[in-house]
C-alpha cells in the first residue's frame, strides 16, 4: 500500500515537472503575451465598442495633430483618452496611414502611454514564474531524471516501469490538452466577452465584470499555448494511449497463451484415453479371432 503511494505521487510530480518544463521553455516571452491579451480585448469585445474605441482613437490622433510640439508633454484634459499625447505620435502616423490596425493600434496606445496601468494585467505573477523556470531548467532535468529513475526501482522490474511511464505520458497529454478544450468549449457555449473591459480603459477606469475578467484569464491561457505545445500534447496523448493500447494487447495474448496451455493436459488425456479405447478394441478383436481359430481347429479334429 505504501508502494503504491509512494509511485503514485512520484508520477503525479513527474507529470507537474514535465507539463511546467514545456510551457516555461516554449511559451512566448511576457511583452507578446501582453500583446496578445490586449489583441484579444479588443477583439473579443462587442462591434459596436471596437466602432467607438476606433472612434476614440482617432480623434486622440486627430487631437494630437493640433497640438503643438511643446505642448504634448502632459495628459491633454480635453483628449478623448486619458493619455500622454507626446507618447504615439509615431503611432498614429503608422494609423492613419494604414500600416497598423485597430486592435493593434489599441495595444500599442496602451503599452506606451499607460505603462503604470498595464503592468499589474501584464500579469507579473507569471512573468516571474515563468523566468524562475528558466533559470532552474537544469535543475527540473535533474529531478525528473532522479524521479524517474526511483520509479524504476519502484517497480522493480521492465514491464511494471513501462506500464507506469505510459500512464505519466497519458496525463501529461491530457493535463497539456484538458484546460485548451475546456477553454474552446467555454468560448464555444458561453462565449468570451471583454466589451466591459475595453469600455473601461478608454473611459481611464479598471472595473470590471466576472464574465470579463473570466474570459481575460481564459485567453490569457489560451495565449500560452503554441504549435510547439499542442503538438507535444497530442504526442504524450498518443504515446500513454498507444502504451495502454499495447499493454492490453500483451495481458490479452499472455491471458489467451495461460488459456492454451490449460488446455494442453486435457486434450492430451483425451488423446491418452482413446488411444487406450483402440488398444482395448484390438485386443478384444485379437481375443475373438483367437477364439475363431481355436474353434476352426476343434472342428477339423473331429471331422478326423
Amino acid at each position: 500500500m505504501i508502494k503504491r503511494f509512494f509511485i503514485w505521487l512520484i508520477k503525479n510530480l513527474i507529470v507537474l515537472l514535465v507539463v511546467a518544463l514545456i510551457f516555461s521553455s516554449i511559451t512566448s516571452e511576457l511583452p507578446d503575451l501582453i500583446k496578445g491579451i490586449f489583441s484579444d480585448i479588443f477583439e473579443y469585445s462587442s462591434p459596436e465598442m471596437q466602432k467607438e474605441a476606433a472612434g476614440k482613437l482617432a480623434l486622440a490622433c486627430s487631437a494630437l495633430g493640433d497640438k503643438s510640439p511643446g505642448a504634448l508633454h502632459a495628459t491633454d484634459s480635453n483628449s478623448p483618452l486619458p493619455i500622454d499625447l507626446s507618447k504615439i505620435g509615431a503611432l498614429c502616423r503608422d494609423y492613419d496611414s494604414g500600416k497598423i490596425k485597430d486592435g493593434e493600434f489599441f495595444f500599442s496606445l496602451a503599452e506606451r502611454a499607460l505603462p503604470n496601468k498595464i503592468e499589474p494585467i501584464a500579469l507579473q505573477k507569471y512573468n516571474a514564474a515563468i523566468n524562475f523556470l528558466n533559470k532552474n531548467k537544469a535543475a527540473y532535468a535533474v529531478a525528473i531524471a532522479a524521479l524517474l529513475t526511483l520509479l524504476a526501482l519502484l517497480a522493480g522490474s521492465l514491464s511494471p516501469f513501462l506500464i507506469i511511464l505510459s500512464d505519466i505520458s497519458l496525463s501529461v497529454g491530457i493535463l497539456i490538452l484538458l484546460p485548451y478544450a475546456a477553454i474552446m468549449l467555454y468560448g464555444k457555449f458561453v462565449g468570451m466577452d471583454t466589451t466591459p473591459i475595453l469600455a473601461s480603459i478608454l473611459g481611464g477606469s479598471f472595473s470590471f465584470g466576472a464574465k470579463a475578467i473570466i474570459s481575460v484569464i481564459l485567453l490569457a491561457i489560451l495565449r500560452t499555448y503554441t504549435s510547439l505545445i499542442m503538438a507535444l500534447g497530442f504526442v504524450f496523448l498518443g504515446a500513454g494511449i498507444g502504451g495502454k493500447l499495447y499493454i492490453w494487447l500483451a495481458k490479452k495474448r499472455e491471458s489467451e497463451g495461460i488459456t492454451e496451455k490449460a488446455k494442453e493436459p486435457k486434450e492430451k488425456v483425451s488423446e491418452k484415453k482413446k488411444e487406450r479405447e483402440r488398444e482395448r478394441e484390438k485386443s478384444t478383436k485379437e481375443i475373438l479371432d483367437e477364439l475363431e481359430n481355436m474353434h476352426k481347429e476343434n472342428m477339423k479334429e473331429k471331422k478326423v
